[in-house]
């Protein structure tokens, strides 16, 4: 009997269409979390905005101990390092050399780029719906410890800015680690050419009218406070994220379907 004949349908519609997507979204996902360094991330990220629910907790104003406040000064932990899972998801294949095994299971590139966007996206929104537990535990706290507001409103446009916010930073991470395809090299650039063009700008008064334009922790600022970006205030946003999220993306994807996998 021949090979061909013990393959199940199932197996033969997988080599027939591929993969399906959403297998390679859970094993992009099972990445991210599985690796030692993905997990020692997450157990940071945890510890972090653990010291910043604290530190919250013990200086400030009994009427600043609300669920929405807490929550805020909790998903400060993830805005930061989050990023960086991606930027590991992204070099991943190249760095532990498992680009041959990825990529003959799944010959098209630019399919396992977008599942490691995806979870990558769907591993932050899971991290931000934790935060909002956190603060609700946090508010409990603050309500039986130092008679805290307690309110249980919640600043949704906030929110919503901030978890945009996290999953376009998480996007700029995953672009950079395309972009360069070396784990180390990837995270230096993503933590220090955005700061830099930020500290130039501060400096050079002639840098100043296109920072509202380029700079993404300028343009991201007005969202992550909730407020209402109005059309120029969208515009702005969208043009940084074209040039810190869109160019080095388009980069990583044209470099990884020419790559030759050794």
């Amino acid at each position: 009997m021949s090979t061909l004949s013990l393959s199940s349908p199932k197996m033969m519609s997988e080599r027939s269409g591929g993969i399906p997507f959403s297998r390679l979204f859970l094993v992009e996902l099972r990445k991210q979390i599985d690796t030692r360094a993905g997990r020692w991330l997450l157990i940071v990220i945890a510890l972090v905005n653990t010291a910043l629910i604290v530190l919250t907790l013990t200086t400030a104003e009994a009427k600043y101990l609300t669920w929405s406040e807490l929550t805020m000064a909790a998903s400060i932990g993830q805005l930061l390092l989050l990023p960086l899972i991606g930027v590991l998801a992204a070099t991943s294949e190249w760095s532990q050399r498992t680009a041959l095994t990825t990529f003959a299971l799944e010959p098209r590139r630019t399919r396992v780029n977008l599942a490691k966007l995806a979870s990558a996206a769907a591993l932050g929104l899971i991290v931000m719906a934790l935060t909002l537990v956190a603060g609700a535990v946090a508010n409990v706290a603050g309500m039986l410890w130092r008679g805290g507001d307690g309110s249980w409103a919640m600043d949704w446009s906030m929110l919503f800015g901030a978890a945009l916010a996290l999953l376009l930073l998480v996007a700029q991470g995953i672009a950079f680690g395309l972009a360069l395809l070396s784990t180390p090299m990837a995270i230096v650039a993503y933590l220090l050419l955005p700061t830099l063009w930020t500290v130039l700008t501060a400096f050079i008064d002639a840098l100043a009218a296109p920072a509202r334009w380029l700079d993404m922790n300028v343009t991201l600022l007005p969202l992550m406070a909730g407020g209402d970006l109005r059309p120029t205030g969208w515009s702005q946003l969208t043009t940084s994220v074209v040039v810190w999220v869109g160019l080095p993306l388009a980069i990583g994807l044209w470099r990884t379907i020419r790559r030759n996998v050794a």
